[in-house]
């Protein structure tokens, strides 16, 4: 709707005042905010908001309408009490599809699961104490299923000991869980909410520009050059405080590696550009002579799971930014095993052509998921 203002009696008022017209510009804009992020971030009943069909996994982790969700129960009956005082005392928050929710889709039961995609930790609950009270209106830092992190291997949780996987438990952060999977979707949750935007300098614009163009657009930490791509170079700060602008605290980092910097949950990067800067970096030679762990580092954050478990089993080194020409496309891919002509893909809108042209295509869930067999094509 359009609406028109006259301000004719306000500009009347600044001349009696003496004071001078001037060009401004607010500080911040108004964003369309999506019906369906707005009801996931409150939080939706599961066949009541939301039908279970809707409900998809294969990217591994969980997703509804291409926004990865997670599913708990707010309902914490009777442990109401103690679940408020140690969150891990109550029911587990669901992030991928594991052998619980395996059991409740062959069930066809899935009693009273929200769907939301709020990564705070703190969720909704309520119950009812020993007097038969009701409790309502509370928030308990809810644990993540540990069926959950085995199906993604999360962290290598997969294959570590006892004693090595009760930190990754007690540790996990559902914000750290989005960024890592966030490849496989097109933002990541409260696109509109603020990083603190506002506490760059003013002068950060023209100083960023500086230090990239000082550093010759390579990178500080992987030294990857992107002079041909400088939108993809970033200058992160080191302790966080965007006004901190001391040259001890500055450093010139391409997308992807900034993205990895502890801290930096927020930081959505696409896929499409982490392909670029290894399709870069292996142009430049950077994967010569590499190990699992290098590899690792450079790969997708979406990719780690995987990484880790061929890492685990001696499997063969992939190798990373390996791009070819199709029918006058040039696809990119995520990693590859070239001699043996298999090929892991994120997107998967490629994999006819891919497949057409003689590659075994996997998605990175599918190998995950039945590794042993994908074990035997790479090796």
């Amino acid at each position: 709707m359009k609406l028109t203002v006259n301000f004719g009696q306000l500009h009347h008022a600044v001349q009696l005042m003496g004071a001078q017209e001037a060009d401004f510009e607010l500080g911040f804009a108004f964003k369309d905010i999506d019906p369906i992020d707005a009801a996931l971030s409150g939080g939706q009943e599961l066949g009541k908001d939301i039908d279970l069909r809707d409900i998809k996994h294969s990217e591994g982790v969980l997703s509804f309408k291409g926004r990865q969700i997670m599913l708990y129960i707010p309902d914490q009956g009777s442990n109401i009490l103690e679940v408020l005082q140690d969150g891990e005392l109550g029911r587990r928050i669901h992030i991928a599809e594991c052998s619980s929710l395996e059991h409740m889709r062959a069930t066809g039961r899935f009693p009273r699961y929200q769907v939301t995609t709020d990564t705070s930790g703190y969720l909704p609950v309520y119950g009812i104490k020993e007097n038969k009270e009701a409790l309502d209106d509370q928030k308990a830092k809810l644990y993540v299923c540990k069926n959950c992190l085995q199906s993604l291997n999360y962290q290598g949780y997969a294959i570590k000991s006892f004693a090595e996987k009760r930190p990754i438990f007690k540790d996990f952060s559902l914000a750290k869980l989005f960024k890592t999977y966030s490849s496989h979707f097109k933002s990541l949750p409260d696109p509109n909410k603020s990083e603190g935007s506002a506490s760059y300098s003013s002068d950060w614009k023209d100083l960023s520009a500086k230090l990239k163009k000082q550093a010759n657009y390579i990178c500080e930490q992987c030294s990857v050059d992107l002079d041909a791509e400088k939108r993809l170079m970033h200058v992160h700060h080191v302790d966080g405080v965007k006004s901190n602008n001391q040259n001890t605290n500055l450093r010139v980092l391409c997308a992807d590696c900034h993205k990895k910097q502890p801290h930096h949950d927020h930081l959505f990067i696409k896929a499409v550009d982490v392909l670029t800067i290894n399709r870069f970096r292996r142009e430049q030679h950077k994967f010569d002579n590499t190990t699992y762990p290098h590899l690792i580092k450079c790969a997708d954050t979406a990719l780690e799971g995987l990484l880790l478990k061929c890492q685990s089993t001696r499997a063969p080194l992939g190798e990373l930014g390996v791009a070819v020409q199709y029918d006058r496309n040039t696809v990119s891919f995520d990693l590859c095993w070239p001699r043996k002509k298999v090929v892991v893909l994120i997107d998967m809108r490629n994999e006819i052509l891919i497949k057409s042209h003689g590659w075994t295509v996997f998605s990175a869930t599918k190998a995950l998921e039945n590794f042993h067999e994908f074990q035997r094509y790479i090796r």
